[in-house]
């Protein structure tokens, strides 16, 4: 049986849904926990690659889209925010980069004064009207979400 190849975008779209919001609901089933020697971080990413069908390269552009949307919806300071360093290992590149937006939900978040269930779907919101906008027009004029 022939294995349907998933559409890039769209692969991209699950995976950072995803992403955003494991990573909330992690966050507020444990508020204030920083996550840097646990696993459950880097075992959902994994679980979350492999639904998507993703490549390793594609999740970790996707988790830095996933990280502007968190910070232009949180209102955090971006001149003060670190930004993460990719090695020349993509796998070591996810881990510490999902272990950094674990904490990143939580302080956004906190800042925020919201659950962070709501900040993710917010930061969703934000990043699917960026995708609506940035897709060429189908042909009967409108612009197609992702999965349309």
């Amino acid at each position: 049986m022939p294995v349907a190849i998933p559409d890039r975008a769209d692969a991209e779209w699950q995976f950072v849904s995803e992403v955003a919001r494991g990573l909330a609901a992690l966050g507020d089933a444990s508020p204030g926990v920083e996550a840097a020697e646990d696993l459950t971080v880097p075992l959902g990413l994994s679980a979350w690659i492999v639904r998507a069908s993703i490549g390793l390269p594609d999740a970790y552009d996707a988790l830095l889209r996933l990280r502007g949307g968190l910070l232009r919806v949180s209102g955090l300071d971006l001149r003060t925010e670190p930004v993460p360093l990719k090695v020349a290992d993509d796998q070591a590149s996810l881990r510490n980069l999902g272990h950094y937006l674990f904490a990143l939900m939580g302080r956004a978040s906190r800042y925020e004064s919201v659950p962070a269930a709501q900040l993710a779907d917010e930061v969703l919101a934000l990043l699917e009207d960026e995708d609506v906008r940035a897709r060429p027009a189908s042909s009967g004029g409108v612009a197609r979400r992702p999965g349309q």
